[in-house]
């Protein structure tokens, strides 16, 4: 994680390097990020950089942790405008994702740039190892009293099938840009499936 002296600097001096360094990760692969670069477009000395990280893995930790958190509080508070319901997460979190016009997050674009740049790669390992799919945050958030089963390990389950809803209509506008309104509907039909089933009123599931 950054030093003190990192958390230090003026706001306009950290802002700088940040964001060259984002430049920089989201350009190429992580194996191939380049401190010098970094530090030549934030204009800062070599040295002081050893002054606000161990090593160029420190910083990638260290913006990808930003970058969790980015996202887990922004559901966080999806989540409790929804008054804990899961099912509902999908449209909204999409709605703040992808603007009317196809705009998208700047924080998802860096990410997803992310993903695409070093295909194959474990995230979890540059954010501290393993971790459970629905961070606390959001499990405090979460209205159990809204579920089947009313315990985490559902939520979780839960999270995964809206989480994916979320994402192949973000991968669906990224593609067309123009098809926010029929995403939008697409979402409304998937979370309701997922809220409600989509088997008939009385259908029994024959043996295998």
């Amino acid at each position: 994680m950054p030093t003190a002296t990192f958390f230090r600097l003026p706001e306009e001096k950290r802002k700088r390097l940040i964001d060259a360094s984002w430049a920089e990760l989201t350009r190429v692969r992580f194996a191939d990020a380049s401190i010098n670069r970094i530090i030549a477009a934030a204009h800062i000395p070599r040295g002081s950089f050893y002054q606000y990280f161990e090593d160029k893995e420190d910083l990638i930790r260290y913006l990808l942790e930003d970058m969790r958190e980015y996202f887990i509080s922004l559901l966080r508070n999806i989540l409790m405008e929804a008054k804990g319901d899961l099912f509902a997460l999908p449209l909204l979190a999409y709605g703040r994702f992808i603007g009317q016009q196809g705009h998208t997050d700047p924080m998802l674009c860096q990410f997803i740039k992310i993903v695409r740049l070093n295909e194959g790669m474990d995230m979890q390992s540059f954010m501290g190892g393993p971790m459970q799919f629905l961070p606390d945050p959001l499990w405090e958030a979460v209205d159990p009293a809204r579920l089947r089963e009313p315990s985490r390990e559902y939520a979780d389950q839960v999270f995964h099938m809206t989480c994916a809803v979320l994402a192949f209509a973000i991968v669906e506008t990224l593609q067309n840009p123009a098809c926010v309104p029929q995403v939008r509907e697409r979402i409304k039909l998937r979370t309701d499936l997922l809220r409600h089933g989509g088997a008939a009123d009385g259908y029994k599931e024959e043996p295998l």
